[in-house]
């Protein structure tokens, strides 16, 4: 037998054990491939599609690059160690370190080169039907298929050096154990879990602390906390695992109304053995999965939402404001009538007229308008209509986070009474001035002497079908900021459509393989165990344990292995999304929950099928090992 077909029959001997590590990268390299096809597509290279489109995929290359290595590195590593009894026995039978070394580079990139094999293959099969997904979502014709040249050099190219950094790093970082040790391998005894109980109030500390930052942030005050919640997050999920989650099982054994119930014992005392090691899989876990929800999550409200944000901040169709004096208002008026009539669509007309207060507020100038043609706007908008006093004033703001200082304004000669708020989207903007006051109807009236401005609204039912017709509109109607401005909505909601479904599709596919990879992690290290679970459960069998205490002894374990990383990678989403809920409003961005909720709730089903899957395939090995089946 050659060196080669040694390190062959090596991954196949221990093709269960690499079975979730060899799944995870195919679909990496499925996932890169498949963006790197829509980033050397024709169509978009044609700017067929929003250039945004290619630089999110670019971006999500990287990312995808990163991650898989990371994974893949910790993954490898995690192998060599259950492989300790091999090599002690191969190192007795005369092999070198460095035959060792060659022998794992070899295997790596065996397991490698046939991945990305596979996942070049599966991305070309379903490449047809990523495509007419992505048309669906990006609103635009589906992508024919191409033969990707360029994408398939760039992923065998990219995943090979991968591969082989990650075997260099590996062999590089291997310690040198004893022929002792390395023989022992797994059976090396554990010593007595213990953790401390001032790192377990520090991790409740923070945890506490960083849930309270979150919900009580509001606006934009989340974005400038994001990086010290994450930490403190981060920091405390570790200690949680790491030591809180012994001291709570440490506090049940001493129960011993809870220990000695049925088959407690064996249950809890394993799984101190078990949290402890497994500490930094949970943690690892719980973290990509909280990625992988948040990431989703948001995408999918601000996906979902375009069109309530869209609506809200252009209330009409078609938009044209100008000053009173403009020569060439009523050519363009007309325009944007022919253009409607000859296009089939049915429209209604809105009229308003505004004064420019000659006073500063702010160093901004403030525009006036009367109460009652306010009112009318907001109700062709479907928007709030406002109340004021005779001696008030309503103020909005045309940019969100501004403030008004001033108690009062002076109209017309008379001191009125500022009303504002700040969350209110103003129906009305105007050339020059970014404040708009609402006053009553008698101080307009007041006003003549001031300069004029009018604004003409254009509601349209089916304005989603005027993004052609408003094109041409923009080119033929010159934007002159100074006297005259022209605005319509469907080219502002289908490129904020097209934008905010990328970053969903990109999320989408990215999110997944975080999933897959935290799904990877916990495969990996229950089989790990499933040889000394096999020695331990069999002698227990001798002694009395029956097939259904077996059952439940592990289905417990398996569920909690599966659930305890991922219910706390939800609390912590569920409290992200309150604290982004707040940031969004600001954005007019429609509520996260139901988004949220789905997203949540479709991740814990699979994760559920997952668990059952597994949890059957592992009790059968048991018992076939006990001979039992």
């Amino acid at each position: 037998m050659t060196f080669r077909q040694f390190a062959c029959k090596n991954v196949l001997r221990n093709k269960r054990t690499y079975a979730a590590f060899f799944m995870s990268s195919v679909f990496s390299v499925m996932i890169f491939f498949v963006y790197a096809m829509f980033i050397f597509h024709p169509g978009i290279v044609g700017e067929e599609i929003h250039e945004s489109v290619a630089t999110g995929m670019i971006v999500a290359e990287y990312v995808i690059f990163l991650f898989s290595f990371f994974f893949l590195f910790y993954c490898v590593g995690a192998f060599l160690k259950k492989r300790e009894k091999e090599f002690g026995i191969l190192f007795m039978h005369g092999m070198t370190p460095l035959q060792r070394n060659l022998l794992i580079f070899m295997e790596n990139m065996l397991i490698g080169i046939v991945a990305i094999a596979f996942g070049i293959g599966l991305g070309m099969v379903l490449a047809k039907l990523f495509f007419q997904f992505a048309g669906f979502l990006l609103d635009v014709k589906a992508l024919g298929f191409y033969f990707p040249w360029k994408a398939i050099a760039l992923t065998v190219v990219a995943f090979l050096i991968l591969f082989a950094a990650i075997s260099l790093f590996t062999v590089m970082l291997l310690r040198s154990r004893s022929l002792l040790e390395l023989l022992q391998g797994s059976r090396r005894p554990k010593r007595e879990p213990s953790a401390s109980i001032a790192l377990s109030l520090v991790a409740v500390a923070l945890l506490c602390m960083s849930y309270a930052l979150a919900l009580t942030a509001d606006g934009i005050y989340v974005v400038a906390l994001v990086l010290p919640v994450t930490a403190l997050t981060v920091v405390g999920t570790y200690l949680l695992f790491t030591q809180l989650s012994v001291i709570l099982l440490e506090f049940l054994k001493k129960r011993r109304f809870i220990y000695w119930r049925r088959t407690n014992l064996l249950t809890l005392s394993d799984l101190s053995y078990r949290m402890k090691d497994n500490a930094r899989m949970f943690f690892l876990v719980c973290i990509v999965s909280t990625v992988a929800f948040c990431a989703i999550g948001t995408l999918a409200a601000l996906a979902g939402s375009i069109q309530e944000t869209v609506v809200k901040t252009n209330p009409f169709a078609f938009e044209y404001q100008t000053k009173a004096e403009n020569a060439a208002k009523d050519k363009h008026l007309q325009l944007i009538e022919n253009r409607l009539q000859q296009g089939g669509f049915s429209f209604e007309r809105y009229q308003v007229s505004m004064r420019v207060l000659p006073e500063q507020v702010d160093e901004e100038t403030v525009g006036v308008v009367k109460l009652s043609d306010y009112n009318r706007f907001a109700v062709a908008a479907r928007s709030r209509e406002l109340q004021v006093r005779d001696n008030e004033v309503f103020i909005l703001l045309r940019w969100f986070g501004d403030t008004v200082e001033e108690q009062t304004l002076k109209v017309g000669g008379q001191e009125l009474v500022v009303k504002t708020d700040t969350k209110m989207n103003p129906l009305i903007h105007g050339i020059g001035f970014e404040r708009l006051a609402v006053v009553p109807n008698n101080v307009y009236d007041q006003l003549r002497d001031l300069q004029e401005e009018q604004r003409f609204a254009y509601d349209v039912p089916r304005w989603k079908d005027t993004q052609e017709i408003s094109l041409k509109l923009e080119d033929e109607i010159w934007h002159d900021p100074d006297t005259y401005s022209f605005s319509a909505r469907a080219p502002v909601y289908h490129q904020m459509k097209q934008m905010a479904n990328t970053g969903l599709f990109i999320g989408l596919f990215v999110g997944v393989l975080f999933f897959v990879a935290a799904a990877s992690f916990l495969y990996f290290r229950l089989y790990t165990d499933l040889e000394n679970d096999k020695r331990q459960y069999g002698a227990i069998a001798k002694i009395g344990l029956t097939e259904a205490e077996l059952t439940r002894i592990v289905t417990i374990q398996i569920a909690l292995l599966f659930f305890v990383p991922i219910l706390v990678a939800i609390l912590h989403s569920i409290v992200a999304f309150v604290s982004l809920q707040s940031l969004l409003k600001i954005m007019l961005v429609a509520s996260v929950a139901k988004p949220t909720a789905i997203v949540l709730c479709s991740f814990v089903i699979v994760q559920a099928i997952y668990f059952w899957v597994i949890r059957n395939r592992y009790l059968f090995h048991l018992k076939r090992s006990m001979n039992w089946i």
